[in-house]
C-alpha cells in the first residue's frame, strides 16, 4: 500500500467518492474532446486518478501521464494503476508549472478541478501549450463561477472570462466553452 505521506485520508475519500460521477462523470470529457484510441494524455492534478484512471482504462492504446505536484498523490495512482493492469499510465511527479515531460509531447492535457486552487495561472497555462502538439487541445474542467450549492465560495472560483483570459495569454485559440456540467465550466483551447 501506498505511503499517503501527510495526506488527509478524507480528502483522498472525497476525491475517490462515487458521489462525483453523479456532477463530474469523466466519460463526458471524453465525448466533448474525442481521442484518438492512439492518442497521448496529460492529466495535470491528477491527485489519486480520477479522471486519469477512467481514460487509461477506456482507452488501452494510449499513452497517459497522470501529473501532480504531491508524490503522495502519484504514489495512491500509480498504486492504482498497477491494480488494475494498467501499463499505459505513468504518474509522474511534476514540479510546480513545470512537467518533466518533453515539448509537444501530448495531444490533450487536462485539468479537472484545479484551476481554481492555483495562485498564479499564467505560468502553468504556457506550460500546458509547451506539452502540446500543435493542434493539441488543452481542457479545463473547474467549478462554475456560481452560487448552485456545489461551487466553492466567491473568491475561490475563476470567471470564464479570466478562465479565457489566462489561455488567450498562452497563445491558445479556438477556445470554447461546452455546456456539460450543472456545477463545472468546461473550456478547450488549441495550441
Amino acid at each position: 500500500m501506498a505511503d499517503n505521506l501527510g495526506l488527509d485520508p478524507a480528502r483522498i475519500e472525497r476525491l475517490r467518492s462515487p458521489e462525483r460521477l453523479e456532477y463530474f462523470h469523466p466519460d463526458r470529457i471524453w465525448e466533448v474532446l474525442q481521442p484518438a484510441a492512439d492518442c497521448t494524455l496529460i492529466d495535470i492534478g491528477a491527485g489519486v486518478g480520477f479522471l486519469t484512471l477512467p481514460f487509461a482504462e477506456r482507452y488501452p492504446q494510449a499513452k497517459v501521464y497522470g501529473a501532480d505536484i504531491l508524490e503522495g498523490m502519484i504514489a495512491l495512482l500509480s498504486e492504482h494503476a498497477a491494480e488494475r493492469g494498467l501499463e499505459n499510465l505513468e504518474g509522474t511527479v511534476m514540479a510546480p508549472n513545470a512537467a518533466d515531460l518533453p515539448d509537444g509531447c501530448a495531444d490533450f492535457v487536462i485539468m479537472g478541478q484545479l484551476h481554481h486552487e492555483l495562485d498564479e495561472p499564467e505560468p502553468l497555462m504556457a506550460e500546458c501549450k509547451r506539452l502540446l502538439k500543435p493542434g493539441g487541445t488543452v481542457a479545463i474542467i473547474d467549478w462554475a463561477d456560481a452560487d448552485n450549492g456545489k461551487s466553492p465560495a466567491k473568491g475561490r472560483r475563476v470567471p470564464v472570462a479570466t478562465m479565457r483570459g489566462h489561455l488567450e495569454g498562452a497563445g491558445f485559440s479556438s477556445i470554447e466553452t461546452h455546456d456539460v456540467y450543472e456545477f463545472h465550466t468546461f473550456m478547450t483551447g488549441v495550441a
